[in-house]
């Protein structure tokens, strides 16, 4: 599908049909694509968790408000920043040339040691970047999504059994759409949105 198409058809879906589910392999080929999403030195700050069990997604949706779509989706993806990435550097860099470990590891401690909040800060900012390639690859193989953030935290993180060190940044709804959504929302003029050279400059015209 051409990417123009496939961003132009992103659109939340929150009715799913039951009757039509995608497969683990599926997923699996979905999640190959997902994990090649940037993140800060490559340090790959996510975790998700995959929920197909009827029973998880009934507690979930309990503490989602009631959503429907939390349970009649095929899986229910908890999108997790894990805090805590910077400590696993050597594992991940332990296959580089020696001469850019030795630079590199000294420089991530350095960055991310101590400073909580921006271990949470970029926790969330590389789970989002690679929840919106999980939507795109999903719209791309002809399902849907729903990205949420309206459930309680604490209890969703005690259902999905989430350690000291993940937090739950977000859910996605991911499945075949059972009708189509209501029409997008509008959004403001790019001469809004985008500004030259400085916040206060002329809007890029169109």
């Amino acid at each position: 599908m051409e990417f123009s198409k496939t961003i132009q058809q992103r659109q939340s879906v929150k009715s799913y049909r039951t009757d039509k589910v995608i497969s683990d392999s599926d997923l699996d080929e979905l999640m190959q694509e997902v994990v090649l999403s940037p993140s800060s030195f490559n340090l790959q700050h996510w975790k998700f968790i995959a929920v197909k069990s009827n029973d998880t997604k009934k507690k979930i949706r309990e503490a989602a408000w009631g959503q429907e779509h939390v349970e009649s989706c095929s899986f229910l993806i908890a999108v997790c920043g894990n805090l805590n990435a910077f400590e696993d550097a050597p594992i991940i860099y332990q296959d580089v040339d020696p001469s850019i470990k030795g630079k590199v590891l000294p420089m991530i401690k350095g960055f991310y040691e101590n400073k909580k909040q921006l271990q949470r800060d970029e926790a969330i900012r590389s789970a989002s970047l690679a929840a919106m390639t999980l939507m795109f690859g999903a719209v791309n193989r002809g399902w849907d999504t729903c990205p949420m953030i309206g459930f309680d935290p604490e209890a969703v993180s005690q259902i999905l059994e989430l350690d000291e060190s993940h937090i739950p940044v977000m859910l996605l709804t991911l499945g075949y759409r059972k009708e189509n959504p209501r029409p997008r929302s509008p959004r403001r003029p790019i001469a809004e949105v985008v500004k030259m050279d400085t916040l206060n400059g002329p809007g890029l015209m169109s």
